[in-house]
């Protein structure tokens, strides 16, 4: 990963995101921005909402306004999957993949996918049938967002926007993946966070654990 904000830190650290963690993250972050020790030190990267940072000897200055939200939450996620299920898994992550992230296991690969809801049915299902219909022993994670326009909604709607985009990716599933019921599990941004819990198209609750590798 190339940056990264204080939530996405406290995510990896404690699966959850506390004020006071928070703030003390953040503060650590800052106080790294200004070390005389070049090969740990950290810079800021300039965008109108987040405070994102990235070392020093990253080129960018800068972050792409179209995708920061998606990636900010998408790596809230992951942090939470690592925390529940290992931080030594993380050695196995790439971000070089057709999907958001893919994590090399013995049992086979596992994808992941931050699904901000920009994508309509017929390209979802494309989507699905494009990259995950073949043969293999793989599994991919969607947590479904919405759009981040409706940032200024409130929670419960948002959640509820979240819950109807995740029922609508189990439909399309069980509709192209009906022989893979377990092919692809997913989660709502907000639950997954508080709860940690992952769902099959057929609605049993799958808990992550440390016993994948």
């Amino acid at each position: 990963m190339e940056w990264a904000t204080a939530s996405n830190i406290c995510f990896l650290l404690s699966g959850k995101r506390r004020r006071r963690d928070y703030a003390i993250v953040a503060a650590e972050l800052n106080s790294m921005c200004k070390t005389k020790h070049r090969e740990i030190r950290l810079k800021k990267l300039h965008h109108e909402f987040y405070t994102c940072y990235a070392l020093a000897t990253n080129p960018k200055t800068t972050l792409n306004h179209n995708h920061v939200e998606h990636d900010i939450k998408l790596r809230n996620c992951l942090g939470k999957y690592f925390n529940i299920c290992g931080h030594g898994l993380l050695e196995f992550l790439s971000t070089s993949t057709f999907a958001d992230a893919l994590l090399t296991l013995n049992t086979g690969n596992l994808y992941f996918e931050f699904d901000s809801g920009h994508l309509g049915k017929k390209q979802l299902i494309d989507k699905i049938k494009t990259r995950y219909i073949g043969k293999g022993a793989f599994r991919v994670i969607f947590w479904t967002g919405t759009a981040e326009y409706a940032h200024w909604k409130n929670v419960a709607t948002i959640k509820c926007l979240e819950k109807n985009r995740l029922d609508l990716l189990f439909k399309i599933t069980r509709k192209v993946l009906k022989e893979k019921p377990n092919r692809v599990l997913g989660a709502c941004y907000h639950e997954y966070l508080e709860t940690g819990k992952l769902h099959n198209q057929k609605g049993y609750t799958v808990w992550t654990n440390n016993q994948e590798r």
